[in-house]
């Protein structure tokens, strides 16, 4: 029951969030400019701890997202949603039909398809944090789109002490934005190895970007 009413109240309070989050966004001092045209009908690769940071480049995209079909993403889907994002229920996981793997799937192939923007938290949506799962490398191979890596540093943050180090950007701060080279997976590649290749390259935006005047605080 308890559990049930935290939920509830997440969802309730998910717009709330949002709009905070909008009003962050309006004082951010990104280090580039995006071009989104160059991003439309691709898949975006984010760390699951990263999500929140990417999540504010996007605003108003209409980039469809990945979000579980369980009620753990009903919050999940509330908050996207108010952020202009497209929602779509499954799981990336293309077997697992309890999971809504098969569908979730196949709607996100038909919408890169049609020349939609679709972004995957490739390691979501329970770790290991950095861990990429094969559904992205999937998804890039029977779709025909490059995968395009993207990780956003802020200097002012919160780090959670949670499982993925869940990082909530703080007003006022510059952000860095790493873009990776665009990855094509062609058919009959093996995907192990392509899974390996795309988190070498999450692992290397990460760690790569230099944090000076920092301000992180770690929440216990």
């Amino acid at each position: 029951m308890k559990k049930r009413l935290r939920r509830q109240l997440g969802v309730w309070l998910a717009p709330v969030v949002a709009f905070l989050l909008r009003l962050l966004h309006k004082t951010v001092r990104w280090d580039r400019r995006i071009d989104y045209e160059l991003y439309r009908g691709k898949i975006i690769a984010i760390l699951h701890g990263n999500a929140l940071c990417v999540a504010l480049l996007g605003i108003d995209r209409g980039i469809y997202t990945l979000v579980s079909r369980f009620r753990d993403g009903d919050i999940a889907d509330r908050l996207l949603t108010s952020l202009g994002y497209k929602v779509v229920r499954g799981s990336s996981e293309e077997g697992k039909r309890e999971k809504g793997g098969s569908s979730g799937l196949l709607r996100l192939i038909k919408v890169l398809r049609e020349g939609g923007t679709v972004a995957i938290t490739v390691d979501g949506p329970k770790g290991p944090a950095g861990s990429v799962k094969p559904g992205i490398i999937m998804l890039a191979q029977k779709s025909g789109v490059p995968i395009v890596p993207v990780y956003v540093e802020f200097e002012k943050k919160l780090v959670l002490n949670t499982w993925d180090r869940l990082t909530i950007p703080l007003p006022f701060s510059r952000a860095r934005i790493r873009l990776g080279k665009p990855l094509w997976v062609s058919e009959g590649e093996h995907i192990e190895l392509k899974r390996e290749e795309l988190e070498e390259v999450l692992s290397s935006l990460s760690s790569e970007i230099p944090v000076r005047r920092a301000l992180e605080h770690t929440q216990s």
